[in-house]
């Protein structure tokens, strides 16, 4: 990569990281999940930045891919578990961050909070030029298994590209037998997920999160200008589209646009979440959102 590209990239990592403190400041007993959402993604644009998707703020045994709707009325209560993720995108070149918070602070969920962070704490300390993939997998799972819990197997890290938020490679959280190398200049993301249950997700409903997913229309069309490969909300569509609601309609159903589904644990077992953003640059190895 040039000095150019890993600037922006660094660039992007600084915003992402303030963005995510900013939003986990303020979530709260009573605060609106639509307030948290537009503060931290207006934050983000305010900077420089574009957000690389929209603000997730998924609770309890919600893993990933909640984010208000319009005129959304949900409200943070005291003892939710809340994984707060967002990254921000820097002439197209992203991070991705997240940390958990537990409403309140009432610590009924200390232990679950401290695990993700200290699995991801681990797994940095690993960290070397070409390491191998399931090594970052292997500290991860010690880490989760050694406070109790279980780390969640059908969900882990993955690769970023310029445009693009979830590239090939996949990071797992347990020790997968993969030995396949990080190379030099990849950007990758490490999220670890600890559940108190079994450590499987699976699909729920949609989260109101959306992506170009299929062909996309020949015709200019303002959402591609504004959205392209990246995760977009419903609520950034409304903006620019009077009729968003039947564009949706019409686009999920041609196979144009996929939505995100709310990804849960099983049995309604608690998840916790924390992650950071990773360049493998020659013989550095450089967490951009720390």
């Amino acid at each position: 990569m040039d000095a150019e590209e890993k600037r922006m990239i660094l660039e992007a990592g600084k915003l992402g990281k303030k963005a995510l403190e900013l939003a986990e400041s303020l979530v709260e007993p009573g605060a609106l999940f639509l307030d948290v959402a537009e503060k931290v993604e207006g934050f983000i644009r305010e900077n420089g930045g574009e957000p690389s998707f929209p603000l997730n703020l998924s609770i309890n045994n919600e893993a990933a891919h909640y984010t208000p709707s319009p005129n959304d009325t949900k409200k943070f209560k005291t003892g939710d578990l809340v994984k707060v993720d967002i990254g921000a995108s820097i002439g197209g070149y992203l991070s991705d961050n997240a940390t958990t918070v537990e409403v309140g602070g009432k610590g009924e969920y200390s232990n679950l909070i401290d695990c993700s962070r200290e699995a991801l704490n681990r797994a940095l300390s690993v960290l070397r030029p070409r390491i191998e993939i399931n090594r970052i997998g292997q500290a991860i799972e010690d880490v989760i298994e050694s406070f109790g819990f279980k780390p969640v197997r059908n969900l882990g890290g993955h690769g970023i590209k310029k445009d693009d938020l979830h590239s090939t490679i996949f990071v797992p959280n347990y020790d997968d037998g993969n030995g396949r190398r990080i190379e030099d200049g990849q950007l990758i993301a490490i999220e670890p997920f600890a559940s108190t249950g079994i450590g499987m997700i699976h699909n729920g409903m949609g989260g109101n999160i959306y992506i170009f997913s299929g062909t996309k229309p020949k015709a200019k069309d303002p959402v591609i200008e504004n959205f392209r490969t990246l995760p977009f909300a419903e609520r950034w569509l409304e903006r620019i589209k009077p009729d968003y609601k039947d564009y949706l309609k019409k686009s999920v159903s041609a196979k144009q646009i996929s939505q995100f589904p709310i990804l849960k644990e099983h049995k309604g077992a608690m998840i916790s979440q924390a992650e950071h953003s990773i360049l493998f640059d020659g013989d550095q190895v450089i967490v951009t959102t720390k």
